[in-house]
């Protein structure tokens, strides 16, 4: 997995989502210079500038290319709800990070006080990466370490960053797209069964397999067996507990997701066969320049690689509709489990966000409440333990649901923490 160079959106687009815990640029008065302790804002010129003292510059990015924004809308199906996404598209398809940037000299210290060690400087105009905001200060990235600035002197910038793969295998021309989707058969079990020796319940037990388990399928055998392979043999599973399933045999590249109503077109025909609701997922098996091969509910089709976006490797799926949470490592779910998100009052929103705090023993004295694991995702919004809780999933959260947070089970939220760091893409769809 790749990152593409940041490209920071125009002021215009991003006004009133700059603002959380700074003001915003437009607005904010400078500090009056007398009123600083200790000489925290520094004023020098060039000259005086120690040049053997590293100091690790972000480049600010590039603007976004106003043709390549226009080109986007023409390309799009002239329907009101792709004129209507438009704006929103472009902030909900890229992972968002933050940035500090300098409104004066000012140090860069070693910990949240005026007092501590002096590591460098931070020179009016260029920027880190934001890890935490401490109140009156904030924590950075600088030279590969945590720092500390402080806030009084620094502007918040919201930069995004594209996510792209490029290990996706590209189509061959000579090659038909079902060469991607080869298909294996398997069988798997749809509750505890033994595997025997033979096709009888006399003979010899060779091991017992669970509900979900699969093993290569061979072929039908007499008198309602499969006959399986196990441990590099024949083997045989009573078909009254089993089904004959197919995989893809070639391996998932990528999974992506729709940021607008998309079309999936059939592999033959390439006739439209339904349209994927807008933040679904998808498996991405191959591409050619304009289209993602994928799989999407069991069905394989076409995309246009222009309606998706990647969400990295690493990454946070909350299903609002199914009540549900998913962890992904490397594109592979470690952790699945029922949650109880915002009540229909209260609702947790939807959209692509990121991981931006991460904190241990949580208190919220308006709620009086007290959780051992959080991680705060949207201006507010957190996954959570909810020990006061016993039922999750279901319907509970449309009367019963949280103010926007999304609650996890006590004995759950111990494993997302230790796997979802700052800056881990969150999906949050219906």
């Amino acid at each position: 997995m790749k990152i593409r160079i940041p490209r920071r959106l125009t002021s215009l687009i991003l006004a009133g989502t700059l603002c959380t815990g700074f003001a915003c640029a437009k607005d904010s008065e400078e500090k009056p210079k007398e009123n600083v302790e200790n000489d925290e804002v520094i004023e020098f010129t060039e000259d005086k500038v120690d040049n053997s003292q590293e100091l690790i510059i972000v480049e600010t990015p590039e603007p976004i290319d106003n043709e390549e924004v226009k080109n986007i809308e023409e390309n799009k199906e002239n329907t009101e709800e792709y004129q209507e996404e438009l704006t929103q598209e472009i902030l909900e398809n890229i992972e968002l990070s933050y940035y500090v940037t300098a409104k004066e000299n000012v140090n860069i210290r070693s910990k949240a006080n005026k007092g501590s060690e002096k590591l460098g400087m931070l020179f009016k105009g260029q920027s880190l990466k934001l890890i935490e905001d401490k109140g009156d200060w904030v924590k950075v990235e600088y030279d590969g370490k945590s720092a500390y600035i402080s806030k009084d002197y620094l502007e918040l910038v919201e930069s995004y960053y594209y996510p792209t793969n490029e290990d996706i295998p590209v189509m061959d021309s000579d090659k038909d797209a079902h060469y991607y989707l080869r298909t294996i058969p398997f069988v798997e079990v749809t509750a505890k069964v033994n595997i025997r020796e033979e096709a009888n319940t006399e003979c010899n037990i060779l091991a017992q397999l669970s509900k979900g388990d699969k093993l290569p399928f061979i072929s039908d055998s007499i008198d309602d067996w499969y006959e399986v392979e196990y441990d590099g043999k024949k083997a045989y599973v009573y078909a009254e507990y089993a089904n004959v399933t197919y995989d893809i045999a070639t391996e998932v590249s990528d999974i992506v997701f729709m940021i607008s109503r998309t079309p999936l077109y059939d592999i033959d025909s390439f006739k439209e066969i339904e349209k994927i609701p807008k933040r679904e997922l998808a498996e991405v098996y191959a591409e050619d320049d304009e289209y993602y091969l994928v799989k999407y509910n069991g069905t394989s089709g076409f995309v246009k690689k222009k309606h998706t976006q990647s969400l990295g490797d690493n990454y946070v799926v909350i299903d609002i509709s199914d009540q549900n949470l998913k962890v992904y490592v490397d594109d592979k779910v470690i952790i699945d489990t029922p949650i109880v998100s915002g009540k229909d009052s209260t609702p947790t929103y939807c959209g692509i966000f990121d991981v931006y705090k991460k904190e241990r023993n949580v208190y919220w004295p308006e709620f009086d409440v007290t959780v051992k694991y959080g991680l705060a995702f949207n201006r507010g919004e957190w996954m959570h333990d909810a020990s006061w809780r016993k039922k999750f999933g279901g319907d509970i959260y449309h009367e019963d649901g949280s103010h926007g947070c999304v609650n996890i089970p006590k004995n759950v939220m111990p494993d997302v923490y230790e796997n979802v760091e700052i800056g881990t893409p969150v999906l949050v769809k219906k």
